[in-house]
């Protein structure tokens, strides 16, 4: 059965309910093995707009991105060498000064028209769902008293 590792859906009818879909790589191998199978990403190719590949460091580069796909990179920096990857990069960028952790849109997907998700698919998606919260419920948040004063 394949799987994706992310699937975002913009619920709201008028921003198109776009679909992206991430494939986070851990290491080059990682990497290097998904672009020798290309049919690994067959279903996330299928029901996305867009496709991206996650990747910490410079596992990869541009070059080497298909051209149906996209290229996030995420990592830690520090401030200077954040401001040099600014210069570098012309996509979307996030840094948090108090983790030094980044986020960098280095190669934009190309957008596809694709059909939406099929029953089948909503169902296992809603199915995985489940399991997750029934396996790992959420921490019920602290309760506190409201003072009337």
């Amino acid at each position: 059965m394949q799987r994706v590792d992310a699937f975002a859906l913009n619920c709201y009818p008028h921003r198109g309910m776009k679909r992206v879909c991430y494939e986070i790589k851990c290491s080059r191998a990682d990497f290097l093995g998904e672009l020798k199978q290309p049919l690994k990403r067959r279903i996330g190719m299928r029901y996305s707009n867009e496709f991206y590949f996650v990747t910490a460091g410079d596992f990869a580069s541009p070059s080497e991105i298909p051209a149906e796909c996209g290229l996030i990179e995420i990592g830690r920096a520090t401030p200077e060498e954040w401001k040099s990857r600014m210069r570098r990069h012309a996509g979307w960028f996030d840094y948090n000064a108090e983790t030094s952790i980044y986020c960098t849109l280095i190669v934009p997907a190309p957008w596809r028209d694709t059909p939406g998700p099929t029953w089948q698919l909503t169902a296992a998606m809603m199915r995985n769902q489940l399991k997750d919260l029934s396996e790992r419920p959420p921490v019920r948040p602290p309760q506190e008293k409201l003072s009337f004063e």
